[in-house]
């Protein structure tokens, strides 16, 4: 069975455990806490200027009139 991208970065991350200090880990710990954060708040903003660019035709027209 041939292994995936993801399955040799965890065994070098594992590698890596192994040879790491406590404090080396917490920093790695709050490193990837950090990235995740980044990576969900581009997420949100993308998700926004699409939803932003889908409604941007209505600026320019006149509302419905109704009576």
């Amino acid at each position: 069975m041939s292994r995936t991208g993801r399955d040799i970065v965890l065994e070098r991350l594992h590698a890596a455990m192994r040879r790491a200090t406590t404090a080396d880990l917490q920093r790695a710990a709050m490193f990837l806490e950090w990235a995740w954060g980044v990576r969900n708040g581009c997420s949100r903003q993308r998700k926004g200027a699409r939803t932003a660019q889908a409604n941007a035709w209505k600026k320019g027209v006149d509302q419905d009139v109704r009576w």
